[in-house]
């Protein structure tokens, strides 16, 4: 039987018979041969190693004589020589050369990640160079706040003023502690879900400026705030008030009263008159201070206390600087007696008559005795 045919048949049968053994290898020259075995001793391995093998040991050798390694054994000349063993071995077992895996195994040694890293942009959305990922994440946005407007439109649609929306987990987020507050908290919340909420005056605008102390109690604060919105005014500002009107009304007082003195300095007759309108406006002086120093006790603001009235500092300024030698105008009063005309007074008439009737008869009786 001829075995050199490719086709035989035994047995009425067709079975294939390989002419010769199929060679995992090609044919290489002397020169080649050698570089091969050269290679396998570069990298420290048995001949006719396996890829994998080939590959762990070219990494382990990359790692140690790359010249960014920070390796104290790094020589890129032993580098060159490794990558070419691992090159020539890679032909050699696959047919190919494996430029990308070289250059990836070089681009690791180069820059090493950490494997716990992660992106810390862009919300850790989308993969890729940075320009990439702002695509992605850009189109992630779109798609998040259209899903939310298209949620949103359902909800109202399916919402109604007099539909009682059923409780949802949603609705308690945020947790409360007390009853009182968990029931507010769930009615605003229903609220909301029916859209109450939505034609609200100042919807879309910024909150109103609260000028609010943080030293000051904040029921108090609260408390002031209330009674102003009613009506009332806090004790502090009527007594701020107060005071500002008597200190006008002092120094009025008293450039009144200087106003009929000479000019300064004053005469002996004058002075003495002077000394009167300070004596008598001393006392008034005397409770503004005493007025001011509640003021001072109950006023929240500290910018907004006062400073005592200087009685003798007002009263010098006015002697010296305020009018002077005025004539003192006396007002003359005449008595106008007025006639009542009574003639048309019935009630008078009757009564004057019934009175000389009573004097007549008293006269005769006297004459007759």
């Amino acid at each position: 039987m001829n075995f050199n045919k490719p086709y035989t048949i035994l047995l009425s049968r067709l079975v294939c018979f390989e002419p010769f053994p199929r060679l995992n290898r090609s044919v290489y020259t002397k020169s080649q041969q050698k570089q091969i075995e050269e290679s396998y001793k570069i990298l420290n391995i048995p001949p006719n190693s396996s890829q994998d093998v080939v590959k762990s040991a070219f990494l382990e050798l990359a790692k140690k004589y790359h010249p960014d390694s920070s390796s104290p054994d790094a020589d890129i000349d032993k580098f060159v020589a490794t990558e070419n063993a691992f090159r020539t071995l890679s032909k050699h077992n696959t047919g190919s050369q494996n430029l990308d895996e070289v250059d990836q195994i070089v681009f690791d040694i180069r820059h090493t990640a950490p494997q716990h890293r992660q992106y810390l942009s862009f919300e850790g959305v989308g993969y890729g160079t940075p320009y990439q990922r702002l695509q992605q994440y850009t189109q992630a946005r779109a798609q998040k706040a259209a899903t939310n407007v298209l949620n949103h439109r359902i909800s109202k649609a399916i919402a109604s003023d007099k539909t009682l929306m059923k409780k949802e987990s949603v609705k308690h987020d945020i947790k409360t502690k007390y009853g009182l507050e968990r029931l507010v908290e769930d009615l605003i919340q229903e609220s909301m879900s029916k859209g109450e909420f939505e034609n609200l005056s100042g919807q879309g605008k910024p909150l109103k400026d609260q000028n609010t102390n943080p030293y000051v109690d904040f029921t108090t604060h609260k408390i002031n705030e209330v009674l102003i919105n009613n009506g009332f005014t806090p004790e502090w500002i009527t007594m701020c008030k107060e005071i500002d009107e008597d200190i006008e009304q002092l120094k009025e007082e008293i450039y009144k009263e200087r106003m009929y003195l000479g000019p300064h300095p004053l005469n002996k007759t004058d002075y003495t008159k002077w000394l009167k309108i300070y004596e008598s406006n001393k006392q008034l002086a005397e409770s503004l201070n005493m007025k001011i120093n509640t003021y001072n006790l109950i006023v929240p603001f500290i910018y907004k206390q006062k400073f005592h009235v200087e009685f003798d500092k007002i009263c010098n300024e006015i002697l010296i600087n305020g009018k002077h030698s005025v004539e003192k105008q006396v007002e003359k009063k005449y008595e106008q007696n007025v006639l009542v005309d009574n003639s048309h007074d019935l009630m008078g008439e009757f009564f004057k008559a019934l009175g000389e009737l009573l004097v007549g008869g008293k006269t005769k009786n006297k004459v007759g005795s």
